[in-house]
């Protein structure tokens, strides 16, 4: 029997924005949904708290456009926003 041990939190949020700092787009939540489990091992289910966490933290921008409603995050505004805080 597999004895596999989750991803902690903090990991998933690690995981999340590199997928965005990868990747250089902009993504639904349907979208992430799909991508993350397949290239960051994050489980869909957790994939909408995880994200909202990193937009309350504003190191993921957000945009409702319409009906939709759009994510991002660049490498370059996230060292902005940490060289900010410190």
């Amino acid at each position: 029997m597999s004895k596999k041990k989750g991803l902690s939190f903090e990991e998933k949020r690690h995981r999340l924005q590199q997928l965005f700092f990868e990747k250089k787009d902009f993504f639904q939540l349907k979208e992430l949904e799909k991508i993350a489990p397949k290239e960051k091992g994050i489980t869909s289910m957790s994939v909408k708290e995880v994200l909202q966490s990193l937009v309350d933290d504003n190191l993921v921008d957000t945009e409702k456009i319409g009906t939709s409603v759009y994510f991002w995050s660049y490498p370059s505004k996230a060292m902005h926003t940490v060289s900010v805080h410190f």
